[in-house]
């Protein structure tokens, strides 16, 4: 592992690069008519949805989610009509799309009853061509789910399913209140897996209050009990100041950087350990899983719900402040729910923020996703893409790369960037080494999390 001094050197206030630009270089003055113009332009290739279902029967004091809390079956009726009406405003501008990837997440996507998820897929169903080979995934939390709820999904097109799990520790659950037991985790897993769902994945969290190598190897090994196809294990991003809940959790109680970034390696090398393929940052696969089979093929890609084997290259995101990407351009719609009812039940898109790509950003989204899915760069492959000469190109990083390269987190050679095994931990740190927009004036007041 690096040295304390390394790490706090490196330990910087970071996005996650699930898009470059970054969601904070979201202008405002990209407007509903630069989404919808985008829209017009689409070709009909196949492309994918995402659906933000915001709402969360109670708050969980770690969370940075868009979320609102309710227990009302009216207020999520009232949403699904707004969706409707969104849904058709997209149709009026890209005609019947064929969708190859669905993906659910919220919030709390299962908040919906089933025939409220019925109603929102016989309505997807009615504007777009859902192949009938999609892959169609949703994030459920395990507290509020029965057999039958998961039962019901294959019918409606799901084949993936995704289970928050945090952290099994009763102590750390009661810090960040949420009360999950390992029994109710493992009957979602059963349900899931007695319908035929072909993929099961689990979010873990590290860096939570009182989190230790102890506690958290517990965990592991409940998770590892259950054999998901896939786990995601993020980086708890400490933001009081901007998400209220969290100034719930007693700062003095989370781990430093030594005891985060000893929890990381320690879980990583415990999954490799126990089977699982590394992919990019903080994702695990079993090897014959899609995710392992696409970091293989190089066809694997980052994009706003993390890793995705992305059969699809524009992305039609509905629902409070989901995001769409397509045609070189990212619009947001409002993250607040009176902006979004106000602007679609008059039949118009909620777009407030937007980008519409120039080729330098093409050319540094290209590198620096390479370096977030596969920690390399192959710069004659960016080369021959782009027509450019990247160490001219470039010239403003190597100092910086230089620093990575003298503390072993990278190496490199005219031809290929390559980020370390033990490097990997400083991935998002190297890849804003190309951010051109690091130092300049955000559009948004957004707090990053921290690297390591």
């Amino acid at each position: 592992m690096f040295s304390a001094d390394v790490l706090k050197r490196f330990d910087l206030n970071g996005p996650r690069y699930t898009s470059y630009p970054t969601a904070d270089r979201f202008a405002a003055h990209f407007r509903p008519d630069d989404y919808a113009r985008a829209l017009r332009t689409m070709q009909h290739r196949p492309a994918s949805l995402y659906v933000h279902v915001p709402f969360c029967r109670s708050l969980c004091y770690y969370c940075a989610c868009n979320k609102i809390i309710s227990k009302s079956a009216t207020i999520a009726d009232e949403y699904l009509d707004l969706l409707a009406r969104e849904t058709t405003l997209v149709n009026s501008h890209t005609g019947t799309l064929p969708i190859a990837q669905i993906a659910f997440g919220g919030g709390t996507p299962n908040f919906l009853s089933i025939a409220q998820l019925q109603r929102l897929m016989a309505g997807l169903a009615g504007k777009f061509d859902l192949l009938p080979e999609r892959e169609q995934g949703i994030e459920l939390d395990p507290r509020f789910l029965d057999a039958a709820y998961v039962a019901a999904l294959p019918a409606l097109g799901f084949n993936r399913v995704s289970y928050g799990v945090q952290d099994f520790d009763q102590q750390v659950q009661t810090l960040i209140h949420r009360f999950q037991t390992f029994e109710q985790t493992a009957s979602a897993v059963e349900a899931a897996r007695t319908v035929g769902i072909s993929s099961v994945s689990f979010d873990l969290v590290y860096g939570l209050p009182i989190q230790s190598r102890e506690s958290f190897a517990a965990t592991l090994e409940r998770v590892l009990s259950l054999e998901p196809d896939r786990l995601a294990l993020f980086n708890y991003a400490h933001i009081p100041e901007r998400f209220k809940a969290q100034r719930r959790i007693p700062t003095e109680t989370l781990p430093s950087i030594q005891q985060r970034t000893e929890l990381f390696l320690y879980a990583t090398e415990r999954l490799v350990d126990a089977g699982y393929q590394t992919i990019g940052l903080d994702h695990f696969a079993k090897p014959g899983d899609p995710l392992a089979k696409a970091l293989a093929d190089g066809s694997l890609r980052r994009n706003f719900q993390g890793y995705s084997t992305h059969h699809a290259t524009d992305l039609v995101g509905l629902g409070v402040s989901a995001i769409s990407h397509l045609n070189g351009v990212f619009a947001q719609n409002s993250p607040q729910l009176d902006v979004y009812r106000d602007r679609v039940s008059h039949d118009q898109f909620a777009t407030v923020r937007g980008v519409a790509l120039n080729r330098d950003d093409k050319i540094r989204s290209t590198v620096i996703e390479q370096i977030m899915c596969t920690g390399r760069v192959d710069w004659s492959e960016i080369a021959a893409m782009f027509a450019i000469d990247p160490s001219s190109y470039f010239a403003e990083t190597q100092d910086a790369i230089e620093q990575f390269a003298s503390v072993g987190i990278v190496t490199q050679s005219p031809r290929e960037l390559i980020v370390t095994p033990q490097g990997r931990l400083l991935l998002r740190a190297v890849a804003m080494v190309f951010d051109k927009y690091k130092h300049a004036k955000r559009e948004q007041t957004i707090t990053f999390s921290r690297i390591a």
